[in-house]
């Protein structure tokens, strides 16, 4: 009997892992078709755009999906469940991996996206930090532990909606008109970038470094060192829109189409 029950536990395992799995490629897929059709459309609605102005668009139509999907699934999560805050490391549900998966998917598709077009040499600090955020979600599906702390970590995507509207209207002709639409993105995109990125980041540091007692050492210091980084690169993004959006003192700047992206170019042109 106990053989029995053990063997349906390593099938239903087994299993689980294979529907993941798919749900992971399935993402990836979606996501590329969705930049496919994106791609046709900006082509035929934009016509005196050129490619890379095209493609630069096209690829924020793809992350503001995902920023956008991520945040809906994060914010649902922890408004309608407590125990996500309450304990963050042995609380997890179900439904939440597929939130992780779903992000995975993402990270996994604009890596290869980044590949394919050639920008993966100009895009070191992108493929940093999605390894980072690839290697975390793996050790927590993995585990089942610290579902609580990913899921407040997905708090940056809410800023990353604003931050993606922000360079998309940045590519277009609306943000020369200095509309007060235009100027109420960017203060929503500044605020939440406090809010939703250096607020999140501290508190779980305080969770790891001081609050936390029972994530293992190795597991802690890597936790550590990825969300250090990202404080880094939080820091990174906000003195870049701090000069480029005209906040403490600077001028509001007009960049082009290769300087749109608030962490530069990511791909050299050839002279």
């Amino acid at each position: 009997m106990s053989i029995t029950i053990s063997t349906s536990i390593i099938d239903v395992m087994k299993s689980s892992n294979m529907f993941r799995l798919a749900f992971l490629i399935g993402v990836v897929v979606v996501l590329r078709l969705e930049y496919l059709l994106a791609a046709v459309i900006v082509k035929r609605k934009a016509r005196e755009w050129s490619a890379n102005k095209v493609r630069i668009f096209t690829a924020r139509v793809i992350s503001l999906t995902h920023a956008t999907l991520s945040s809906v699934g994060c914010i649902c999560s922890l408004s309608s469940d407590p125990h996500y805050v309450k304990e963050p490391y042995d609380y997890s549900t179900y439904s939440a991996q597929y939130i992780f998966l779903f992000s995975m998917g993402y990270f996994i598709y604009d890596m290869i996206d980044m590949y394919i077009h050639g920008e993966a040499l100009y895009s070191k600090e992108y493929y940093i930090h999605h390894s980072l955020v690839l290697t975390a979600f793996s050790i927590i599906l993995r585990t089942g532990k610290l579902f609580g702390f990913a899921m407040i970590g997905l708090l940056v995507e809410v800023q990353t909606i604003f931050l993606h509207l922000r360079t998309m209207i940045r590519l277009t002709r609306y943000a020369k008109k200095k509309s007060r639409a235009y100027n109420a993105l960017i203060y929503a995109n500044m605020v939440c970038l406090f809010v939703f990125r250096h607020l999140t980041t501290t508190y779980l540091l305080y969770v790891m470094l001081y609050k936390d007692e029972k994530c293992p050492m190795p597991l802690r210091a890597f936790l550590v060192s990825g969300l250090l980084f990202l404080t880094y690169h939080n820091t990174h993004l906000t003195i870049s829109m701090v000069k480029t959006d005209g906040f403490f003192g600077y001028e509001m700047q007009s960049v082009d189409e290769d300087h749109a992206d608030p962490l530069g170019p990511v791909k050299v042109k050839k002279s």
